[in-house]
């Protein structure tokens, strides 16, 4: 009589939640239990005053899961905790810490697309007057100026945008407004980048809204693509950008592309796929059949 073959462990999501804030993870719960997947949460508020038993109470013991985290943006440092937490547990997050930080941080994945992408200088630390310097060859302004992860588009002129004309006073006061937006969550260091002609579709409150979509990528394949904003536009055919996206060794990441004045594109941004917001028109039952498979 032959043994019966080992079936493999199905994936679940691990939902990130901090319960102070809002979030619209339930509708992704949701989601996710209607393809059959198990979910869990994650109490972030507790992982990060250090209980992690506490912030994985609801997780079970030694079920050997492979788990897709799904919550809110944490540091490199908080994400190899949490791993850490779901390790002791006999479970495994499906990007490693490693892969994590390589998405998620300018000075990681920069050096990958750097010829589809904004010039870019950075700082370690909060050094205003040194990233003045550092961005002296990139050229004069206009810039962007941002941390190693974000920026802070919602305060454009104040915090994000650094125009033509600026002085050291206007880049440093720049600089300023980005670290009180950021507070401490500012991430290592300040990021100069020139600053791209973009297409521009609209406005927000906050500033400009260029033409620019979020590009999923899920082991290596584009797996969804989307308008960021939510406008009613065609969605192009990007699967010459699924090169592009070997380029970075993560399982699951981000692409933010945007539409140049000329009418070629360019890498706005790349981030951690657990971490990264789904565009309005994305269905996330769509996005974890997917990529998880079911």
């Amino acid at each position: 009589m032959s043994l019966p073959r080992s079936r493999s462990v199905p994936p679940a999501l691990l939902f990130g939640r901090n319960p102070h804030q809002s979030d619209t993870f339930d509708v992704e719960a949701d989601a996710a239990e209607a393809l059959g997947l198990d979910t869990y949460q994650a109490d972030l508020s507790a992982l990060l005053s250090g209980d992690a038993s506490r912030a994985l109470a609801g997780v079970p013991e030694r079920g050997h899961l492979p788990l897709l985290y799904r919550g809110w943006m944490l540091t490199e440092e908080e994400y190899g905790a949490l791993d850490e937490a779901v390790t002791a547990l006999g479970h495994r997050l499906m990007t490693t810490p490693e892969q994590y930080a390589t998405a998620n941080y300018l000075p990681n994945w920069y050096p990958r697309l750097a010829g589809y992408t904004a010039r870019s200088v950075w700082t370690d630390g909060p050094d205003a007057p040194g990233a003045w310097q550092a961005a002296r060859v990139l050229g004069p302004p206009p810039w962007i100026v941002k941390d190693h992860v974000k920026s802070a588009k919602e305060r454009w002129a104040e915090a994000c945008f650094v125009p033509a004309g600026a002085t050291r006073e206007d880049f440093e006061r720049t600089c300023a407004n980005l670290l009180d937006e950021r507070g401490d969550r500012f991430e290592r260091g300040f990021v100069v980048r020139r600053f791209l002609p973009l297409k521009v579709y609209g406005r927000t409150p906050a500033g400009p809204a260029h033409l620019e979509f979020r590009l999923f990528f899920g082991r290596g394949r584009l797996i969804a693509a989307e308008p960021y904003h939510e406008f009613d536009v065609e969605v192009p055919d990007f699967t010459a950008f699924e090169a592009l996206g070997r380029r970075v060794p993560s399982p699951f990441f981000t692409l933010d592309v945007a539409m140049m004045e000329d009418g070629g594109w360019a890498v706005v941004e790349v981030n951690d796929g657990g971490v990264s917001g789904l565009p309005p028109g994305l269905d996330p039952r769509e996005l974890f059949a997917a990529l998880l498979g079911v």
